[in-house]
């Protein structure tokens, strides 16, 4: 039986690997959902839904940061904001697409009459990279400080740009909710996410994003060492998320009644080593033995490492029984073994 609200959704970045997992999930709870995808994607994401019928249909942008968004948001009664750029070597392309394609769906959504949205933030949005490599604990109520300027600044590697537009981005939705106080938001800060591909999601490769963390278990040269245990590799890989843990927590800060202040929630439900993904690997895979980093047991201890306080995602957003670690490292190895071979990527 489909909800009585929302009507119709929007989602934005519906054919990504976090927007994918979103559509599945509102549809699966007999939500109609109205997905944003660049026009040379309409075709593939159309057919990966078309067992759904009328409950999903598309509409283009091409581009957050310039084209019309009223026809996208027309009708509209909830959006769901998962659109964002990835890590890139231009600064002003991450930037501009994370901060301004979020404040043009906040105006789009306000000149519609659209009053609930949920957006997908980043645990990097709630503090500098670096901090995540300190003994501190990170909240839904913690904040960066940082500029636009930080991120042009010499040495900045393309995730601390990355982190910081994603923290600009956070700052734009609270300087709005404060202008509209009205206007009802909740806000998911994940940290790192892993986990399967979508069912509607585009992709031309095995991995993409934080995918290829997971995919470097089982590619790279014969012997390589296990890797990830200082801040060079950014911010710590073993604070983790799944993705369809991800997908639950935007369907369920959807169906939170409204606040006078922006709903915050952190998510990080997973801790675990590379150490201990090739292990569970070499035991639960054996035929990819071969294709696993070399433990020598010489590794270097891990740590220190913040700690996400999620009791907010607990008890207010009620996201129970998280994707063990266990599950996401094997289902997603599996389903990169599956990609390999439809693209005919040789291992």
């Amino acid at each position: 039986m489909s909800p009585d609200w929302p009507v119709l959704l929007q989602v934005t970045g519906a054919s990504g690997f976090v927007g994918s997992h979103v559509v599945s999930e509102l549809l699966r709870g007999g939500y109609t959902v109205r997905g944003a995808v660049r026009s040379r994607n309409v075709a593939r994401v159309n057919k990966s839904y078309e067992s759904f019928g009328d409950k999903f249909s598309v509409t283009v942008i091409d581009d957050l940061v310039t084209s019309d968004l009223s026809d996208a948001v027309k009708g509209v009664d909830a959006i769901i904001h998962v659109a964002s750029a990835l890590p890139n070597a231009n600064p002003d392309v991450v930037l501009d697409a994370a901060v301004a394609g979020t404040t043009r769906i906040l105006d789009a959504a306000l000149a519609a009459g659209i009053k609930k949205l949920v957006i997908t933030e980043s645990g990097v949005s709630l503090a500098p990279a670096g901090d995540f490599w300190k003994d501190i604990t990170i909240t839904e109520n913690s904040y960066t400080t940082q500029t636009r300027e930080d991120a042009h600044k010499q040495g900045v590697s393309e995730f601390e740009v990355y982190a910081i537009s994603k923290s600009l981005s956070d700052r734009a939705v609270r300087d709005f909710k404060r202008a509209h106080p009205d206007f009802d938001v909740a806000s998911i800060h994940p940290s790192y996410i892993y986990g399967p591909i979508g069912l509607g999601q585009v992709y031309d490769k095995p991995a993409t994003g934080t995918n290829l963390l997971v995919y470097g278990l089982i590619s790279g040269a014969p012997g390589r060492p296990v890797s990830g245990y200082d801040p060079a590799s950014g911010v710590p890989a073993l604070l983790s998320v799944d993705v369809r843990d991800v997908a639950r927590a935007h369907v369920l800060a959807l169906k939170l009644p409204p606040s006078e202040t922006q709903k915050r929630f952190t998510l990080s439900t997973n801790t675990f080593t590379w150490k201990e993904a090739i292990e569970l690997l070499a035991e639960k895979r054996p035929e990819l033995k071969g294709r696993l980093p070399v433990i020598t047991g010489k590794e270097p201890p891990v740590g220190p490492i913040a700690t996400l306080d999620t009791s907010n995602t607990q008890n207010v957003l009620g996201l129970k029984n998280p994707v063990k670690w266990q599950d996401t490292v094997l289902d997603t190895i599996d389903d990169q073994l599956r990609l390999e071979k439809e693209l005919g990527v040789a291992a």
